[in-house]
């Protein structure tokens, strides 16, 4: 069973991206995201949990909410994966790499590690070359740059998912 460790945003980001997802299943792309009623998430940790299923939140003592841009509609290539890319700044990176230390996974999955992470809110996976670019196409007219605000840090399991337990960070 994978886990995640999240960052969840303010629910008007929530909206706009939920609104993506309908528009992508709407015009026949697969999107896990929208069929599973996923929550609007940068995944900072994922693998797999060992012992008991809990994070101590006590390393983010003192973290308050902050903004990111989301700056670029990208895609991986090597594994289908249509999505919305922010700003890799020094908050959301600090918010990574302390996740990252305190974990406590018993496996990590390689590409949310600090070194190889590139932070990304899917909107579409495991799809062919065709239904990335048709996915990007119906975003022609989308308004880029936007802002979001990052809520709170979330533990989640997966493949149906549920959410284990979150931290709210402080408003400002």
């Amino acid at each position: 069973m994978p886990y995640s460790l999240e960052v969840h945003f303010d629910d008007i980001t929530n909206a706009t991206i939920q609104d993506m997802w309908k528009k992508i299943s709407e015009n026949k792309i697969p999107c896990r995201a929208f069929e599973k009623k996923f929550t609007p998430h940068l995944t900072l940790v994922y693998g797999e949990i060992s012992g008991p299923k809990k994070v101590d939140w006590g390393f983010l003592e003192g973290q308050k909410r902050f903004e990111i841009n989301f700056e670029n509609l990208a895609f991986f290539e090597d594994r289908g994966v249509l999505f919305l890319s922010p700003e890799k700044s020094k908050p959301l990176t600090k918010l990574h790499s302390l996740h990252d230390e305190n974990a406590g996974f018993s496996s990590m999955n390689k590409f949310y590690r600090t070194a190889q992470w590139d932070p990304h809110c899917s909107l579409a996976s495991r799809l062919s070359p065709k239904q990335v670019q048709r996915g990007a196409s119906l975003f022609d007219d989308f308004k880029l740059p936007f802002k979001s605000t990052c809520v709170s840090s979330n533990l989640v399991k997966y493949p149906d998912p549920v959410i284990l337990s979150t931290f709210e960070y402080k408003a400002e």
